[in-house]
């Protein structure tokens, strides 16, 4: 008999009335869900999993060329490049599953977990290599099929840290998270001298951390670090100043103070 899985939760948890949700997209190079057609989640995802939410639809090359190729083209393949071994084998994939789970306002992360334990059984039925869309994240099969459903929740999985590269006028290097989506809670932006770009980002995964828990930041807050920086939060809205970083998610501005 195997042990329950234990649902992800949320121990600081405050309503928003905001909604959550997770995407995932598998390639691979044939239909995968043919050999297996009923997908069993017993025993790999949490009994009170939202399995009525999960939407695990299939997206064929010959029916769906453009659909399917914008999620491999563009700027994700180059992150693509950077996260994954084999892109030829991502650029000759001609089947796509799409994993979508969303639910209101969710106590727990039991919907990652559902999520992922689908992509994990793609993964080991033979797909090749699957984005979390949110997080702007590539995951190998290898990576995949290793994740054990026991496994604790970690905020570096679920969510990336970007540092832009160059500096806008005005506001420095943007710093900022993507896949604050998947917990019902907004993104995370700061602008910084490349010399806090380090500091900034450990800030920001430790907040990501606290979203992910459930607490709430909201603009007029003020946020003190190790006795030496204040930062104050604000409501992230692109101008002539601060950059568009294209975040598909409201946001956050912290600001130094």
């Amino acid at each position: 008999m195997t042990d329950p899985i234990a649902p992800w939760g949320r121990p600081a948890f405050r309503p928003t009335g905001r909604r959550a949700g997770v995407t995932l997209i598998a390639f691979a190079d044939e239909d995968v869900l043919s050999a297996r057609p009923d997908l069993r989640l017993h025993g790999v995802a949490p009994k009170t999993a939202p399995t009525a939410a999960l939407d695990l639809r299939v997206h064929r090359y010959a029916d769906s060329p453009d659909w399917i190729d914008g999620w491999r083209t563009g700027p994700l393949r180059n992150i693509a490049a950077g996260q994954l071994d084999d892109l030829d084998r991502l650029d000759a994939a001609s089947w796509c599953y799409s994993i979508n789970v969303e639910v209101d306002d969710p106590t727990d992360l039991t919907h990652l977990q559902l999520a992922w334990a689908v992509a994990a059984m793609l993964a080991d039925a033979g797909s090749c290599a699957t984005l979390d869309a949110y997080a702007c994240k590539w995951l190998p099969r290898s990576a995949l099929v290793s994740l054990s459903p026991h496994r604790p929740f970690t905020i570096q999985q679920e969510v990336s840290l970007i540092a832009e590269t160059e500096p806008q006028p005005g506001f420095g290097h943007p710093v900022h998270s993507r896949g604050m989506m998947k917990f019902g809670r907004p993104d995370l932006i700061a602008g910084v001298p490349a010399d806090r770009i380090e500091d900034t980002a450990r800030i920001l995964n430790h907040l990501a951390r606290m979203l992910a828990e459930g607490h709430v930041l909201e603009p007029g807050q003020q946020l003190r670090f190790d006795g030496r920086r204040t930062l104050a939060v604000t409501t992230y809205a692109p101008d002539a100043t601060t950059p568009e970083v294209n975040l598909n998610n409201d946001g956050l501005l912290l600001v130094d103070v």
